[in-house]
């Protein structure tokens, strides 16, 4: 009987891929599992490699970029385990017992509906962005003025906005680079929504699982490194992802807050100017480039902001 089923969408990172399934291979112990690979229609030698390297993962190739919530789902349906882990190939599993105790967790809380870990970069470092709470005005509000960066415990924010957390915490959304579901809880909620090509796609599911009845559980305890956006860096034009999720976040904001969404925008240009100009008197200071490229994001950020300033949303 398998208990879980390992879920990953693949789209050009063979060799991050590589790595990844290697660790999970050597970091998944006693536990009965299955790993399902999806392809969507990468250009490299991932399919060869697969085959190469692992012939007891299940590989289901697309003939083209069904996009990351579309991919999961066929994954999804095809998973034999009781849990389920989304997980992308720039994910390290590097903690030998970290999936047992995940499992072991999600067990135990038989009230958990999805989980997920922190989140770090190579240096060790917290990446914002593995957890949150439901898009709102005031935790909107909270992260764009830095209120939950200041005051992480006092004022929700969009993101978890600390490395304090030491213990089980209950939110409302996680990261989808590497989430646990339980299979058994899709029935009532449904799967990811394939409106959404990718960015903030777990932002709305998870708000749902919420909704559902499910809680939500964030487990700093255990620790998964994280590249972060390994497929979108390798293209050329990275401007559009970046304001893919600035749009489909935006949405998910009108989504679950209809008649306040032009105080999300007018909230949203202040949090962006006040970074650009942030960013910006620190590049100036210090000479810092990478500073000044957060400027410059910023920028753009705030230009998209302002355009879209009121106007409706379709989702």
């Amino acid at each position: 009987m398998i208990k879980l089923s390992i879920i990953i969408v693949n789209w050009n990172t063979e060799k991050i891929l590589k790595k990844c399934l290697s660790l999970i291979l050597k970091n998944t112990g006693k536990i009965p599992c299955e790993i399902i690979v999806i392809d969507n229609a990468s250009g490299d030698n991932s399919i060869s490699m697969l085959k190469e390297n692992f012939p007891g993962v299940k590989i289901i190739r697309n003939r083209e970029n069904l996009g990351f919530s579309k991919a999961n789902n066929i994954g999804i349906k095809e998973a034999k385990g009781d849990f389920l882990l989304l997980l992308n190939p720039d994910c390290f599993i590097e903690d030998s017992n970290l999936l047992e105790r995940w499992l072991e967790f999600m067990v135990s809380h038989n009230d958990t509906g999805i989980s997920g870990c922190k989140l770090i970069f190579a240096d060790g470092s917290h990446q914002v962005g593995d957890a949150g709470y439901k898009p709102s005005f005031s935790t909107a509000l909270n992260y764009y003025l830095f209120l939950s960066k200041i005051f992480p415990f006092a004022f929700k924010g969009l993101f978890l906005n600390s490395e304090k957390y030491m213990r089980e915490t209950e939110v409302d959304w996680i990261c989808g680079a590497a989430c646990m579901v339980r299979k058994s809880v899709l029935a009532k909620t449904g799967l990811l929504n394939e409106k959404i090509f990718m960015f903030s796609e777990d932002i709305e599911w998870g708000c749902r699982i919420k909704s559902s009845g499910f809680r939500v559980y964030y487990l700093p305890f255990l620790k998964i490194t994280h590249l972060q956006g390994s497929s979108v860096n390798m293209q050329d034009n990275q401007t559009h992802f970046s304001l893919l999720w600035l749009k489909n976040l935006r949405n998910i904001y009108a989504y679950f807050n209809k008649r306040s969404l032009i105080f999300y925008d007018i909230t949203a240009a202040a949090g962006f100017l006040l970074r650009l100009l942030m960013y910006y008197l620190i590049s100036l200071f210090t000479g810092n480039k990478i500073q000044k490229d957060k400027s410059d994001r910023m920028g753009r950020c705030l230009i998209f902001t302002l355009r879209n300033m009121g106007k409706p949303v379709n989702m």
